[in-house]
This record gives structure tokens, C-alpha cells and sequence, in this order.
């Protein structure tokens, strides 16, 4: 199963945390980072695959 690393990034574009994320397939790791990682004040979630980069996942906010 493919190994992806997950970064929570800030407004400022600055890595706050990673994590490992494994998953069949590069939809299946976007879902589960968003899921796994956008919370409040995390406006953004950059996902990678070795040197590729796989998606930036936009948080959304809940607030309306």
C-alpha cells in the first residue's frame, strides 16, 4: 500500500505537523487526509508522495 506524508499547513504557509498517511490510491489519501487532518485554524493540508506533490486540500470552514 502506497505511504503518503500529510502536512497541516497555516495561513502563512509554514508546516505546522505531518503525519503518515497510507492508502490504495491517491483519492483514497486525499479523503482520508482532509478527513483525518482539517481542523479549526487549519486552513490547509498539503499532500505528498515522495517528491510528488499529490493535492493541496483546501479546509473548509464550518462557520457560515
Amino acid at each position: 500500500m502506497p505511504t503518503y506524508r500529510a502536512y497541516q499547513i497555516d495561513e502563512r504557509r509554514r508546516i505546522l505537523s505531518a503525519t503518515w498517511v497510507e492508502a490504495a490510491s491517491d483519492e483514497q489519501a486525499k479523503a482520508k487526509a482532509a478527513e483525518d487532518l482539517c481542523e479549526e485554524d487549519i486552513p490547509a493540508v498539503e499532500l505528498w508522495q515522495a517528491t510528488r506533490l499529490v493535492d493541496e486540500i483546501t479546509c473548509e470552514d464550518d462557520e457560515d
